[in-house]
């Protein structure tokens, strides 16, 4: 009878579906690598003592496949855009947090939105403050990421990333892996140290006791990078974002490759401690142009 057919189909389901409570895969499961949790407390040292400000690279970050197939999905289809200041010189795509699901765009791209939407996950949210050794429930769901392309030429000026309510900076490079990047490349992502500021300590002008707190305890980066990590394919850079202290750049690009990356932040609910010290804050404070646009690409 068709009550009887229909029964059978209801069984049938029932037992095909895992039981309630079952563990099943996360939706990252497809993406990243599988280990990376078990790599977690590693990289949570690492990042902690790392110098000149805490950082850490993440090695081997996605799944075999899954960087290739959105490589050719960005070289197929993503439509990027000049943009220079006096900060950076860069190509960027649309803000990937605008592509929406069912947009032609979007239907384009599947695998580049799946992992969008995996980096900005509850579960893999609190893996990135795990290694970032942040608090948990630190990192909200807002989507802030876009596609960069540094062509020769390309660069990013020193700066500290401090805009609104970023909290961690991230990189996930995409650059060809055939052959591989190499260090005559350029394009390395350059790391500098935080030391005070002595032209506003000597400054003849800072006689009032506003401006002698703020040169006691104002830093800017060293002239040289402290450290440089090398865009290799399938890895992420990483860094807490904080005022007057992580300070970095990307170096000139020097060959006719393209340095490919997906480039975002995560946000806290509030903006850091110490926000005056920005060095967007600093530029605008002291008049010396635009400089620090928040679509900035490292």
């Amino acid at each position: 009878s068709r009550e009887a057919a229909t029964g059978e189909e209801d069984a049938a389901t029932a037992a095909a579906a895992p039981p309630a409570g079952a563990a099943t895969d996360p939706p990252s499961s497809s993406v990243l690598s599988p280990d990376l949790s078990e790599r977690a407390d590693e990289l949570a040292a690492s990042c902690r003592d790392a110098k000149p400000f805490p950082h850490g690279v993440v090695r081997n970050f996605c799944r075999e496949g899954v960087l290739e197939e959105i490589l050719t999905e960005l070289k197929q289809h993503s439509k990027v855009k000049f943009k220079e200041t006096d900060l950076f010189k860069v190509y960027q795509s649309v803000d990937l947090g605008n592509l929406q699901p069912g947009s032609e765009l979007a239907s384009k791209m599947p695998a580049l939105v799946k992992l969008r939407d995996v980096l900005y996950s509850a579960e893999h949210r609190a893996f990135v403050e795990k290694i970032a050794n942040l608090k948990p429930g630190t990192l909200t769901d807002e989507v802030d990421c876009a596609a960069n392309c540094h062509a020769k030429g390309c660069h990013l000026l020193c700066h500290d990333d401090v805009i609104g309510t970023r909290k961690v900076s991230y990189i996930v490079y995409l650059t060809d892996p055939s052959p591989a990047w190499r260090d005559e490349d350029g394009g390395r992502l350059e790391l500098y140290e935080a030391v005070a500021d002595e032209d506003l300590r000597d400054d003849a002008t800072t006689t009032d006791e506003r401006s002698a707190q703020a040169a006691a305890h104002r830093r800017v980066p060293s002239p040289l990078p402290a450290r440089t990590v090398l865009p290799e394919f399938n890895s992420m850079a990483y860094f807490e974002v904080r005022p007057g202290s992580s300070f970095h750049s990307v170096q000139e690009v020097f060959c006719d490759r393209p340095r490919l990356s997906i480039q975002g932040w995560y946000h806290a609910r509030e903006p850091p401690e110490g926000i005056e010290d920005a060095t967007l804050r600093r530029l605008k404070s002291d008049g010396e142009g635009e400089g620090g646009d928040d679509d900035d690409g490292d």
